[in-house]
């Protein structure tokens, strides 16, 4: 397989993989890093919860780009704005590699991994906050938010503090990290609406002929 079909098949597949490699780092932290940190156990477990909650999003029952542009940019189309490339990147970038750099830093210095419990937190908050905008009793991720992104992020909030890690659930920067980083997801939302409409007035591009 060359680089381009390896980069096709990734940007097609993405959603499976994350959800076998979540399986796989479930277990490594569970034998490996639990016993050893559990501070660190609980910034990096934050990364297989989230791909869980990828799997509900985009695998069983899926769909979450095409409910994004129907029920919350009240679109026809299910294709666009929040289209296959805007998916793929936001959520490999900040899912697949920043989670877990940020994770891995904290072994050096907690501080650096503090945010990924509230940003779990507030992602799970985001999907009830979308269902109630659409007017549904569900949006894709909502199970996983419910049951998994919203109790596991508050234990660990409450985990961290009550170990002195953290000395206040509000009063610290790693809040307004983590909410700051799933509010800057709507406004590139709204911007993606805007470019996309733009291209909407103009039409179609036509070549010149000749």
């Amino acid at each position: 397989m060359t680089p381009s079909e390896y980069y096709r098949w990734l940007k097609r597949e993405w959603p499976k993989t994350g959800l076998i490699l979540s399986i796989f780092l479930f277990v490594f932290l569970f034998v490996f890093v639990r016993p050893v940190d559990f501070v660190v156990f609980v910034l990096l477990l934050q990364t297989p919860l989230y791909m869980l909650h990828q799997t509900e999003e985009y695998i069983f029952p899926g769909g979450f780009g095409a409910y994004f542009n129907r029920q919350i940019f009240k679109l026809e189309s299910e294709e666009g704005p929040v289209d296959e490339n805007f998916i793929f990147f936001v959520n490999v970038i900040l899912i697949w590699i920043v989670l877990p750099t940020f994770g891995l830093l904290s072994t050096i210095d907690t501080q650096f991994g503090l945010w990924i419990p509230y940003f779990s937190f507030f992602a799970g908050v985001a999907h009830l906050l979308l269902a109630l905008r659409a007017g549904k009793l569900y949006s894709p991720g909502l199970v996983v938010s419910v049951f998994l992104n919203i109790p596991v992020g508050l234990w660990s909030i409450h985990y961290l503090i009550d170990r002195g890690v953290l000395h206040h659930f509000f009063l610290n920067v790693h809040f307004f990290i983590g909410l700051g980083l799933n509010a800057l997801l709507p406004v590139m939302g709204a911007l993606l609406l805007r470019n996309y409409r733009s291209h909407a007035r103009r039409g179609p591009s036509t070549k010149n002929a000749g």
